[in-house]
């Protein structure tokens, strides 16, 4: 894997990535590889020593997807617990189709096959910084979608609540015991309030924000815990 160069040497000074990978000649590499283009990185050898200094001054994570003690999903949605929103740029191995899927469901940004050429890693990468992390993307329109829930009374919640659940105001006004009426003046000030134009679109707010919900709940409940099987699963389906 020879270092070549296909991006342009000027510095990358505000860009820390951060390589996390089991093999040495593979991390010394890509560090040189990154150093010759003046993008400064950190390596490590293991999940836990990359978890362990992640922070806001990181820009990327170059992840393989099988790492001494935990796979590269493993990685991200511990990751994601501890509020690490980051772009991950996964490497799996030739022709593993499947570990590429999961990873890109998981939340990686892209994935390259090992064995590659330098240049192409590198052209790689700096889609992957310019891109963003989907996971921060999608915090983002979560925080958005609860900062407009907030504003409903709780008599609104519980009529979008049940709107979302596909009831007709007819139903939800039995089973609040209020007229149908009045649930029309409810459903009128929840789309103005939340600025929805559709109920499709006010269920994509309520889920967004519910994404939101289980997140902080899981990062509550889990945080400094083992990843759960189940929690992986679900992650990568």
């Amino acid at each position: 894997m020879p270092v070549q160069m296909s991006m342009s040497a000027q510095p990358h000074t505000a860009c820390l990535v951060h390589i996390v990978d089991g093999d040495l000649l593979s991390r010394s590499t890509l560090s040189r590889a990154l150093g010759a283009v003046g993008i400064a990185c950190r390596v490590h050898s293991t999940a836990a020593d990359a978890l362990a200094v992640l922070g806001t001054g990181s820009s990327c994570i170059v992840l393989r997807s099988e790492l001494p003690d935990m796979t590269a999903i493993e990685f991200m949605v511990e990751a994601s617990l501890q509020g690490h929103d980051l772009p991950v740029l996964v490497v799996t191995e030739q022709g593993d189709v499947d570990s590429a899927v999961a990873a890109m469901r998981a939340g990686a940004v892209d994935c390259i096959a090992h064995p590659f050429a330098v240049p192409a890693f590198l052209e790689r990468l700096r889609a992957c910084l310019s891109s963003g992390s989907p996971l921060a993307q999608q915090r983002d329109r979560s925080r958005d979608a609860v900062r407009r829930l907030a504003l409903l009374s709780r008599r609104e919640s519980e009529v979008l609540e049940l709107i979302v659940e596909g009831k007709q105001s007819k139903t939800i006004a039995w089973e609040l015991g209020i007229s149908i009426k009045t649930v029309e003046v409810h459903r009128a000030r929840i789309m103005e309030k939340t600025g929805s134009r559709s109920i499709v679109g006010l269920g994509r707010l309520w889920e967004a924000a519910e994404i939101l919900r289980g997140r902080d709940m899981l990062h509550t409940l889990s945080i400094r815990q083992p990843v759960q099987p189940a929690l992986m699963a679900a992650t990568a389906s």
